[in-house]
């Protein structure tokens, strides 16, 4: 064997990859990037749903408190960073939509109307999140 069929051979080996084999890893790369997407993709509803949940109780311990100095509900949400009981900014959910709030309630144990129309932002549908009802077990 020559000097030039044995430099021949080492450079056949030291070629690199070949179009098929990057194709291979680029699809099975792309593969693993989808499922972790739609893992996490779910992470951040929960985070904005429990976000909008906290966000709730929170200002229902602050109209309570606004009810027992003032004898009545606000007229509005914004009443209460007015009143110093809330700081400014605190009044959208995990969307950033505006809060849904109606100081007449819906009877003597829902004194007043206080949530967030979900993250589809429609009112009214299955994935509204209501004051009086968000952290009670679902009925079966």
């Amino acid at each position: 064997m020559t000097t030039r069929t044995k430099a021949r051979g080492i450079r056949r080996c030291l070629r690199g990859f070949s179009l098929l084999e990057l194709t291979l890893v680029l699809a099975i790369m792309g593969i693993l990037i989808a499922v972790a997407a739609v893992a996490i993709g779910g992470q951040g509803t929960r985070a904005k749903k429990k976000a909008t949940e906290a966000t709730l109780t929170v200002l229902k311990g602050q109209l309570q408190a606004y009810h027992l100095e003032h004898s009545s509900y606000p007229p509005d949400l914004r009443t209460l960073i007015t009143a110093k009981f809330i700081e400014d900014g605190s009044l959208r959910d995990g969307w950033n939509r505006d809060l849904i709030f109606d100081p007449r309630g819906r009877d003597a144990d829902h004194p007043f109307v206080l949530g967030s129309a979900g993250e589809n932002g429609t009112p009214g549908d299955a994935d509204d999140i209501d004051v009086w009802t968000m952290n009670k077990p679902a009925a079966n």
